[in-house]
């Protein structure tokens, strides 16, 4: 007697979970392996006309008909749909069918006697992990042959085809609802898309680029995938449906039916195209998918009327992030839209857009605008934080400019540019500081320095420290020294300046000296020689021009022993 087999779903819950219409039922459907429970369990489901069976069932069909032991249940459920002419069921199960094939793609070895050279060539293998045909009356094997998940696949799609032999308009409708079904992680590879029988034959049925054969559908000799045009089973049906197929685009889960629909529009559907609304264009803008967005911003250059155009609009627009889109668009935004239209905040918006092409016209349009009032500094220095680097750039020399020439340029102004988080805009800061009188001397600037957490700033205080020094408290000169000994990539110039100054601040005041001490005990202690060597030397000097500083160096630096023979003589 064979092992029973472990049920992972009660079949009593089946029951009781479908009578209640609790949606819970179909993971326990899902879980079960009761394969004669769950076949006569297919017909009362089917025939159930509630909503909630109806949902249930369209979510087991795309869970991919392919549990362990549920081989009669999918059986039933295909055989009366497709009795009932049901043709959205049938969609689905030809979505699932569509992937129970599973070939992959190999390189094979092939040599070439003429040359007497070798290549690789690409070749689709079975899948083994079915086995090629089950032995008859098998009701136990747990999965679909691999002959009957090819029959499945064909068999879905014949249903399709002989709908449209009947009826053009019927197969149309429900074709197009059934491709909008598959999804990108079911076509993620080539050979993915070269299972999908149903798909491409719906899709590209009189292409020459493929060969179909019983066993799968390949590429033909010298052809690829991107080769394929629309070549639609029962063309009829694609004729005057231009909403339909416009509807695909944004409808369709997978790149491959969305590329389809975007091809077939642009061949059948031209002056179509061109009537469009700016709104539907817009609603196609904002689509999630790159080729849509693609595609809808090659259609905005055919559109009349675009100068019209909200400016709010343009700028939804531009918040795009296709690049590929983008430069369509700002190419149609250059055309369309005059400088004038816009304010100078909304082009400094512009300008700080994170795609150069956008934050490249919005600077172009800010350099036109007058900048007279001291709102309207206020308003362009907010160009210091563009986030595209190279209009950045740009931007800091232009606003530097402005900020020279400009008589309501304030200390404010240049502080932001010294708190810039990037490099080049504080180097740019700097240099309008040092140079500009106005700025030179506002103790209130100097000051501010010694708060800053950025190195280069940092750098340049020390460097003016000497002059400066009566700008700052005796707290913010410690600061900015602690700062400049404790940085790990601080430059050794940098720190050899700050211990001269520390020593001489200590010599002259005298009173500081138990407070500034201990920082040259840091660079003492540092593990660079370097760093200790110029602390001892800082320390001596301080020593000898004022020996009353003996007492506070022996307290605060113990371990130091400068006059140890001085003592002893």
């Amino acid at each position: 007697m064979s092992a029973a087999r472990p049920h992972t779903a009660s079949t009593l819950l089946l029951d009781e979970r479908f009578e209640a219409g609790d949606d819970r039922f179909v993971d326990e459907v899902l879980a079960s392996e009761a394969g004669r429970k769950l076949k006569a369990l297919a017909p009362r489901w089917y025939a159930d006309g509630r909503p909630f069976a109806r949902r249930a069932l369209l979510r087991y069909i795309d869970d991919g008909c392919d549990r362990p032991h549920h081989r009669a249940i999918v059986k039933t459920l295909y055989k009366l749909a497709e009795h009932a002419g049901d043709d959205e069921v049938i969609g689905h199960f030809m979505v699932a069918f569509d992937r129970l094939v599973r070939r992959k793609l190999v390189k094979v070895p092939r040599y070439d006697w003429q040359t007497g050279t070798s290549h690789e060539e690409p070749y689709l293998v079975n899948d083994t992990r079915a086995p090629v045909r089950l032995p008859p009356g098998d009701v136990e094997s747990p999965r679909f042959s691999r002959r009957t998940r090819h029959y499945l696949r064909r068999r879905a799609f014949r249903y399709f085809r002989r709908l449209g032999r009947r009826d053009a308009a019927r197969y149309g409708r429900a074709i197009r609802a059934a491709l909008a079904l598959y999804r990108d992680e079911h076509l993620d590879r080539p050979e993915r898309l070269l299972d999908a029988w149903g798909l491409l034959h719906a899709l590209y049925w009189g292409s020459p680029v493929l060969e179909r054969l019983p066993r799968g559908v390949r590429l033909a000799e010298g052809a690829a995938l991107a080769d394929l045009e629309p070549a639609p089973l029962y063309p009829e049906a694609w004729q005057g449906a231009f909403d339909e197929v416009l509807g695909l685009v944004t409808a369709a889960r997978s790149r491959a039916v969305r590329s389809f629909a975007i091809a077939l529009l642009g061949r059948a559907y031209a002056a179509e195209l061109r009537g469009l609304s700016v709104a539907r264009v817009r609603a196609l803008l904002e689509s999630p998918h790159d080729e849509v967005q693609t595609f809808a911003a090659g259609l905005l250059q055919q559109i009349p009327g675009l100068e019209g155009l909200p400016i709010a609009d343009w700028l939804s627009l531009l918040r795009t992030e296709n690049a590929a889109a983008l430069a369509f668009l700002c190419e149609a935004v250059v055309k369309h839209v005059a400088p004038a239209r816009l304010s100078l905040a909304e082009c400094v918006d512009l300008a700080h857009a994170r795609a150069a092409p956008v934050a490249e016209i919005g600077l172009r349009w800010v350099k036109t605008k007058p900048v007279k009032t001291a709102a309207d500094l206020d308003t362009i220095a907010r160009l210091a934080t563009a986030g595209a680097p190279r209009v950045r750039e740009e931007a800091v020399a232009w606003l530097i400019d402005a900020l020279r020439s400009s008589p309501h340029s304030r200390a404010e102004h240049v502080r932001d540019l010294l708190d810039a988080r990037h490099e080049e805009v504080r180097a740019r800061g700097l240099e309008l500081f040092e140079s500009d009188a106005r700025f030179r001397d506002d103790t209130g600037l100097w000051a501010a320095l010694a708060e800053t957490p950025h190195a280069d700033a940092r750098a340049f205080l020390i460097r003016h420290l000497t002059a400066r020094k009566a700008a700052l408290s005796p707290e913010a000169l410690r600061h900015v020294w602690a700062a400049a000994l404790l940085a790990v990539h601080g430059g050794a110039r940098d720190k050899r300046a700050v211990l001269r100054q520390i020593a001489d601040r200590v010599v002259g005041r005298p009173g500081e000296a138990d407070a500034l001490l201990p920082l040259l005990g840091v660079a003492l202690r540092s593990v660079r020689p370097p760093e200790r060597r110029a602390a001892l030397g800082a320390l001596a000097r301080a020593a000898f021009r004022a020996p009353a500083l003996r007492d506070a160096i022996a307290r605060r630096l113990p371990e130091l022993r400068l006059f140890e023979r001085e003592d002893a003589a």
